[in-house]
């Protein structure tokens, strides 16, 4: 790690560790006691997203997502949870599709949650309060009494892999070449490989019925190893969510709710970015899509400058797609190859030769990634039945409904 606090600077603090469940917290005050007892206070780096931090020892990484202090005033909108928290929806999910996918040998990441507590959760409009319980409040709870607030769940998730580097992921173009440099290997290389296991690790969750839902490229890592699935949909809890927004959600976005509109979410927000969020930023800032990508590049090139400023903050951190962040700063030759490394492994055998010639055909008139592209590597032999991602905020908002959401025990 030494070396790469050079080119990928990362916080560093103690934190505690338990040797005999290997976990590791970030605050002790709200553990039980007997986990207290076997803490071992251990040097940690902190990851950039301020609510996860990684382990090493003895050349073994180990990665932690969820902080165990349960205070919080505002929802990350990215999210939907209190900032800093994991809840035991999410953090089970992601450990159960990350495994799933492992299983199969796919991908290279396990997982394990471990829920820590419970807190109360308050909402007043769009402000929020969370805090521990009190003893008293414990108490009514368990005699089966309720509050006028939700109780939440939280707790951390352990996330490791041989090759899983958590703290270099896709959209630093200029880390993840400092990578291949110092790995001895061609950076189109490195990045065709990152492409072939992403390739299989989508097929494979698709095959098992597991949607990510938030593919962007600052969810992967440099081996191509996808993560962060604290949102994924499966298969089978389509049918319910259906019915529940059929009675409940009165948007034109619902009929993209299929499996097929959440393969093509997989697809098209990873390659093209979220295309809702940047036609917003076109409007509200008054930019041309060349003018906002522009600002963009600038903004990530020099992040320093976003610092503290709102505006430049969002910039600074739009998911604008693999394409337009890595592919478009490479040679034609160079993006063919990536990207056939990824049809290669995530398209059929049988189709992959005509999505290939389809997919650089629309590529070389556009310059860009488009719906077409995404829509002939979904469903090449109907393109058009989805070609239109289903909005973040649609997706989002399908944790406010069962069977997503579990209901409030307050």
């Amino acid at each position: 790690m030494t070396e790469w606090q050079q080119v990928r600077p990362l916080g560093q603090w103690m934190v505690y560790f338990d040797p005999t469940t290997k976990m590791a917290y970030s605050h002790t005050d709200y553990l039980p006691e007997d986990v207290q007892g076997r803490l071992l206070r251990n040097h940690a780096f902190e990851s950039h997203s301020q609510r996860a931090y990684f382990i090493v020892e003895d050349n073994e990484l180990n990665e932690y997502k969820g902080f165990t202090l349960p205070y919080s005033d505002e929802i990350v909108p990215a999210s939907g949870q209190p900032r800093g928290l994991l809840l035991k929806e999410h953090g089970e999910r992601e450990a159960k599709a990350l495994n799933d996918i492992a299983k199969k040998g796919a991908g290279s990441v396990k997982a394990e949650y471990h829920e820590v507590g419970t807190a109360l959760l308050k909402r007043e409009g769009s402000k929020i309060e969370v805090r521990p319980l009190s003893a008293e409040e414990e108490k009514k709870l368990e005699n089966g009494e309720f509050y006028d607030a939700e109780i939440i769940r939280y707790g951390v998730l352990r996330r490791w892999g041989e090759d899983y580097i958590p703290f270099i992921r896709l959209d630093l173009f200029q880390i993840v070449r400092q990578l291949a440099i110092m790995d001895r290997i061609d950076h189109v290389e490195l990045l065709s490989n990152a492409m072939m296991r992403l390739g299989r690790i989508l097929r494979t969750a698709h095959e098992l019925g597991i949607y990510h839902c938030f593919t962007h490229p600052g969810n992967i890592d440099a081996r191509g190893n996808l993560i962060d699935y604290e949102h994924a949909i499966y298969r089978d809890e389509i049918p319910a969510i259906k019915e529940n927004i059929s009675k409940k959600i009165k948007s034109e976005d619902a009929e993209l709710f299929s499996e097929a509109g959440l393969r093509f979410r997989d697809i098209d927000v990873f390659f093209g970015g979220g295309r809702g969020i940047l036609r917003k930023c076109q409007e509200c800032f008054k930019l041309t899509y060349e003018e906002l990508m522009a600002k963009v590049g600038f903004l990530r090139e020099n992040i320093s400058l976003s610092v503290g400023i709102p505006v430049f903050e969002l910039l600074a951190h739009l998911n604008i797609g693999f394409y337009e962040d890595t592919l478009k700063k490479l040679t034609i030759r160079d993006q063919r190859r990536i990207i056939e490394a990824f049809i290669d492994n995530y398209c059929s055998i049988s189709e992959r030769q005509e999505i290939k010639k389809n997919v650089f055909s629309v590529l070389d008139r556009a310059r860009e990634w488009t719906e077409a592209i995404s829509g002939f590597i979904v469903n090449p032999e109907n393109p058009e039945a989805c070609i239109r991602q289903i909005p973040s905020e649609f997706i989002l908002d399908l944790w406010e409904l069962p069977p997503l959401k579990l209901y409030p025990m307050g």
